[in-house]
């Protein structure tokens, strides 16, 4: 019990996080240029740039908190029943396309999940969460953040949620320097603990090392998605000794591989929806040069 509710702390510090650089940009950045009088130029601004910022930050917000909280009740993804070891639909294999699997163990038998209970074989791309106690659907990894496993289900709710908040830190960024820069010129003014200088100031600094990590994380996630990794396999792949120097058995081109989890309408691409995204995470289609009687599936 108590270890579950330690689970939650990382989550608790990114809400508190988020809700300390919301407060401090809409009381002390944006709210400040929206009470100007219309055309009025101060070195902070304008009334109709704080009401331009303000719309544009609270999009950002919105849809990163949407994002945020699919990403962290979505369940990523669970192997069916009809796998387990030992049922008929599972010794049938051969009958049912989709219980057949390419990822096999090195004496080429199926793999098997031997801590799930019961025990499970393993559809391609899935592998075991120690946290979550199971097997998860094209599992990519576990975030202490969210806490949950990135998987099927929530992969695309997990990329928009960095996507978003990668360009939300860049935006408030960017609109806090002239405050930042005029409360840094004027130092030599009396400022007590806690005032609007010292609240922008620290939110600017901390915000530049989020908005480091975030792009940098971001850009990595960009680049599994671009060639249909997930993290998993994109450490396996730098594991073997060499490299290996052929595609990724998933890779089906930039378009085929950004549909698998955006979805397949680019214009839901951004929203935090699964309204065009196809596939159960069962199996899922492979590049051609690996398999050239795969094709179509």
């Amino acid at each position: 019990m108590c270890r579950s509710l330690c689970r939650w702390l990382p989550v608790l510090f990114v809400v508190a996080l988020i809700a300390w650089c919301y407060w401090v940009y809409t009381t002390d950045i944006a709210l400040p240029m929206v009470q100007l009088k219309p055309g009025q130029v101060e070195p902070i601004g304008t009334h109709e740039l704080g009401i331009a910022y303000l719309i544009a930050f609270n999009c950002l917000f919105g849809l990163g908190m949407i994002s945020f909280v699919c990403a962290i009740f979505t369940d990523p993804g669970r192997i069916p029943e009809a796998w387990a070891v030992g049922s008929e639909d599972a010794a049938e294999a051969a009958l049912y396309p989709q219980l057949q699997t390419l990822e096999k163990k090195h004496d080429g038998s199926r793999r098997v999940c031997r801590k799930s209970k019961p025990n499970m074989y393993k559809p391609d791309r899935a592998h075991f969460c120690k946290m979550l106690g199971r097997c998860v659907l094209k599992m990519d990894h576990f975030c202490p953040w969210l806490n949950n496993c990135i998987g099927f289900y929530n992969h695309k709710f997990f990329y928009l949620f960095i996507m978003y908040m990668a360009s939300l830190t860049m935006f408030m960024l960017v609109t806090m320097t002239p405050t930042f820069v005029h409360d840094v010129t004027s130092m030599d003014e009396v400022m007590i603990d806690f005032t609007m200088e010292f609240r922008v100031t620290l939110t600017y600094l901390v915000l530049c090392l989020l908005c480091a990590g975030l792009v940098c994380f971001f850009g990595f996630h960009t680049y599994l998605l671009a060639f249909n990794y997930t993290t998993i396999e994109f450490l396996e792949k730098r594991g073997c000794n060499p490299p290996p120097d052929h595609k990724n058995r998933y890779d089906v081109g930039a378009w085929g591989n950004v549909t698998a989890v955006l979805g397949s309408n680019p214009l839901v691409w951004i929203l935090p929806v699964r309204w065009t995204c196809e596939g159960d995470g069962l199996s899922f289609k492979l590049n051609p040069e690996w398999y050239p009687s795969a094709k179509g599936r």
